[in-house]
């Protein structure tokens, strides 16, 4: 069975939606669970969340990850946009 790689906007909204799910449920985001959970290896994520935080996607406020106003924006309209390509055939 061939498993299709993400693309990077995948890995993002990958990335913001599990921090989102993190910090909706009252936890502190742990890098190492949210990487766990995104299926990257933790130097990747680091990566990843490094190249999001200078997007202004997400900030560390008193040690903690945060989710900025820019980044659920990305996941709303990524959510958007899939729902509409799905709609048209377009994706699975």
């Amino acid at each position: 069975m061939k498993v299709e790689k993400r693309s990077k906007f995948e890995i993002y909204f990958d990335i913001l939606q599990l921090l989102c799910d993190e910090i909706r449920e009252g936890n502190k985001p742990s890098p190492t669970r949210v990487a766990h959970k995104a299926n990257l290896p933790y130097d990747r994520f680091q990566s990843c969340l490094d190249h999001l935080n200078r997007l202004g996607m997400v900030s560390r406020e008193g040690g903690k990850l945060v989710v900025t106003k820019k980044g659920l924006e990305y996941v709303q309209e990524y959510e958007r946009m899939t729902d509409f390509l799905r709609r048209m055939e377009l994706l699975p």
